[in-house]
């Protein structure tokens, strides 16, 4: 089916109309800011899963016998959760990052803020990013530590195979502060930011 000449033009300005109504509708303060919170809310469940993982492993190797089995299934389930949660703080990171790229490079020369506000924006928004960056490769020895014990103990489920891990136990439990503190940074920044962008039009 052919399109008539008017039918051409009307297309035309549709798409036009379009186009214009689209212009700058990238990431928003508001919109920025949100993806922040939702980032900044997965981010605490991950501490809380941290925590949950170290206690889970506390209560393991402090087991009687009789208690092995059911504190090991409790502790594989923590670090199960423990990882998916660590998943779903990947996806929203990306998702924050790729909005605050997006918005504080559109931002770059507006005149709708000031230069020195704009300034500790990029600041706390680049220590937002190197902070995540610290977060990332501090959480993989961590977890990698949760699965090694994981998978001794699901060859040698015994107080002596526990008494075994003691070291890898202490290395996992380091590992687990070096995490939280990376993240305690990470929130610091984000609420540093919404609060920033939350008095700015």
């Amino acid at each position: 089916m052919r399109f008539t000449n008017l039918q051409s033009i009307a297309m035309r300005v549709v798409v036009v109309a379009a186009i214009a109504a689209c212009y700058g509708c990238g990431p928003t303060a508001k919109t920025t800011v949100e993806s922040m919170t939702v980032f900044g809310n997965e981010t605490a469940k991950a501490k809380d899963s941290i925590d949950n993982s170290v206690r889970s492993l506390d209560t393991l190797v402090n087991s009687q016998p009789a208690d092995l089995k059911n504190n090991f299934d409790a502790y594989s389930k923590a670090v199960a959760d423990l990882d998916d949660q660590s998943k779903v703080v990947k996806g929203n990171a990306d998702k924050m990052r790729s909005n605050g790229d997006v918005f504080f490079k559109e931002w770059e020369g507006s005149s709708d803020i000031s230069p020195e506000r704009r300034s500790q924006l990029s600041a706390s928004y680049d220590k937002i990013k190197q902070d995540m960056a610290g977060a990332k490769d501090a959480f993989g020895p961590f977890m990698a530590s949760l699965k090694d014990i994981q998978s001794y103990l699901s060859l040698d489920l015994s107080v002596k195979g526990i008494n075994s891990m003691a070291p890898m136990v202490a290395k996992a439990k380091d590992n687990s502060n070096q995490v939280k503190s990376q993240l305690d940074d990470v929130l610091m920044q984000l609420n540093s930011v919404r609060g920033m962008l939350s008095t700015t039009k």
